[in-house]
């Protein structure tokens, strides 16, 4: 049965079964596209059901697969499918508990391509010897995230290609902790900055930096903070608990109680002027008038 339905959300996964399945007896076939979000299925069966004179076979590959759509045309193609078509569909999720799944699940080859971190680990690396606190690191960090982990494998790989030795001293400086809560980091930058803890406050600022984050989206972040903690301040003052304060500004309550914990660094004033000093800096950068490299930096050795 020439008949697939694969579901990941890795398109790495995905376009590697594709490869495989191709090569399976498909490897010269004329090969097409569809995007299913764009493209009826009516289209991709009619090409299945259509007989090709350029090669005796033909590849077509269905992304971005739903079931917005009647499934009428496709499930009757499966009952009597075209053996020198190889049909695929791709997905990122379906729901199965739906009837027409369910009956495409019998009709077609439903693959869900769900591999453990280490089972990628052992594919990317096969002939590669990598030493093993290497493999625990991209375990740790890329745990919940197949696409990335995949991609910083191959990283590896092209970096050691030569010398099919991965060792840890080298190959740590090349990978990159994802970064889970900027705003985790952004209040550790304004705390550093508050206590007046300018080699951290760097350090905060330069892990921001090695995330591919944009400056403007660093002042965002700067800003948002010491917004949030004015309004904080204000809110405290009224002897409101910190619970109701989130519910009043819309943010998680864990984000207000560590926010409190900087209360006693600035008075009003202060973050008023550092408010109005971020806002200005904004404007400068956007005009012209400095560079944009030079401002945070700027702004964590004068305070």
């Amino acid at each position: 049965m020439n008949n697939y339905i694969l579901i990941s959300d890795s398109k790495t996964l995905i376009d590697k079964k594709i490869e495989e399945l191709i090569n399976n007896g498909f490897k010269d076939a004329l090969v097409t596209h569809y995007d299913l979000e764009e493209n009826s299925i009516n289209s991709l069966i009619e090409d299945a059901d259509t007989i090709s004179f350029l090669s005796p076979n033909k590849v077509i590959i269905g992304d971005n697969f739903n079931t917005d759509n009647s499934l009428d045309s496709l499930l009757k193609y499966l009952d009597n499918p075209n053996n020198d078509v190889l049909l695929i569909l791709t997905a990122k999720k379906l729901d199965e508990r739906k009837k027409e799944i369910k009956t495409l699940m019998k009709k077609a080859n439903y693959l869900k391509l769900e591999v453990s971190p280490k089972n990628i680990l052992d594919m990317e690396f096969t002939g590669y010897k990598v030493d093993f606190k290497i493999l625990r690191l991209l375990e740790e960090y890329y745990k919940s995230d197949n696409e990335r982990l995949i991609s910083e494998c191959q990283k590896l790989k092209l970096a050691f290609l030569e010398s099919k030795n991965i060792t840890y001293k080298e190959a740590k400086e090349l990978l990159v902790k994802p970064l889970n809560d900027q705003d985790n980091l952004s209040f550790s930058l304004v705390r550093n900055i508050a206590i007046k803890d300018k080699k951290n406050a760097l350090l905060n600022y330069q892990e921001l930096l090695n995330y591919n984050i944009e400056f403007f989206t660093i002042m965002g972040l700067l800003e948002s903070q010491y917004r949030l903690l004015y309004q904080v301040m204000i809110l405290s003052k009224q002897n409101i608990s910190y619970n109701d304060m989130a519910k009043i500004l819309d943010v998680h309550p864990f984000r207000v109680k560590k926010t409190l914990e900087l209360l006693s660094y600035y008075t009003k004033k202060e973050l008023t002027k550092i408010i109005k000093n971020l806002a200005s800096l904004d404007y400068k950068v956007k005009s012209g008038e400095m560079d944009k490299d030079l401002i945070i930096d700027l702004l964590i050795l004068n305070n």
